[in-house]
């Protein structure tokens, strides 16, 4: 005879928040980092991988498995529950609160599958509404997912100043990474004389020699920063050492969630 006191079964839970937590924690800013950091990585020579640019291959990689992990994350939770809605005067305001913002996760993964698959051509008259909301969409869900996942945790009645210690290390880790990033970006370009070279390509993207420099100081940028090794190989390896920290920090963190108690 089964015995009537056993314990609930929260595989399923573990199972969601294991998912969720490699979606946000690992794929989903290195496909970000990639996009906004990395368009002119290369390596050696070699700048495209199987007839696309580095940074795309891997932001798209990335954010597509947090897409299908995020959606995977959502179905898990509905076996669990019996695909029921979190009830706020039984299992509580953080509970409730992790549902909401949750599905709305859910929502801009989805929407942003459904933007990247429907876009419109690079050079069409409305590619910058794609471009916007796909930053926007982007940005929102990335943002929303650290006191989504801070506040489950916060909640739960177990390994609770674990929880609390890996998300403070990742949040001030994610600000830190993106401040070093952002001064590489903007802060540290060399100042010199266009070359030859970028005068050639002034020149083609112009048509002219040289004449509209406002409308090419981006293609000149461009070409700094291609020829800058430094620059390339310090966000190689900081791109490197993101991954290696994000999972450390998400294997951590799935330790916790499956050890309760």
């Amino acid at each position: 005879m089964a015995s009537t006191n056993e314990s609930p079964d929260y595989t399923y839970a573990h199972a969601h928040g294991t998912v969720m937590v490699l979606a946000w924690m690992l794929f989903a800013p290195t496909g970000i980092f990639f996009a906004r950091y990395g368009r002119f990585l290369h390596i050696g020579i070699r700048r495209k991988i199987l007839g696309e640019m580095l940074w795309f291959q891997a932001h798209r990689l990335a954010l597509s498995i947090a897409a299908l992990a995020t959606l995977l994350g959502f179905f898990l939770i509905l076996v669990q529950t019996k695909s029921t809605w979190v009830d706020v005067n039984t299992a509580g305001r953080l509970f409730y609160a992790h549902s909401i913002m949750g599905v709305l996760i859910v929502c801009f993964s989805m929407t942003q599958v459904w933007m990247a698959l429907f876009r419109c051509h690079p050079e069409s008259k409305f590619r910058f509404i794609y471009n916007w909301m796909h930053r926007i969409t982007g940005i929102a869900a990335f943002i929303l997912s650290t006191p989504t996942i801070f506040v489950v945790t916060y909640g739960l009645p177990y390994n609770h100043n674990g929880f609390v210690a890996i998300l403070s290390i990742w949040t001030a880790w994610v600000v830190i990474i993106m401040v070093i990033f952002e001064v590489l970006h903007h802060g540290w370009k060399p100042v010199r004389q266009p070359s030859k070279n970028q005068y050639k390509i002034r020149q083609t993207a112009s048509g002219l020699p040289g004449t509209d420099q406002q409308q090419n100081e981006g293609t000149i940028v461009e070409s700094e920063e291609l020829d800058n090794n430094t620059v390339n190989k310090m966000k190689f390896i900081l791109l490197s050492v993101h991954v290696i920290v994000s999972i450390a920090l998400a294997i951590a963190l799935i330790v916790l969630i499956w050890s309760d108690g």
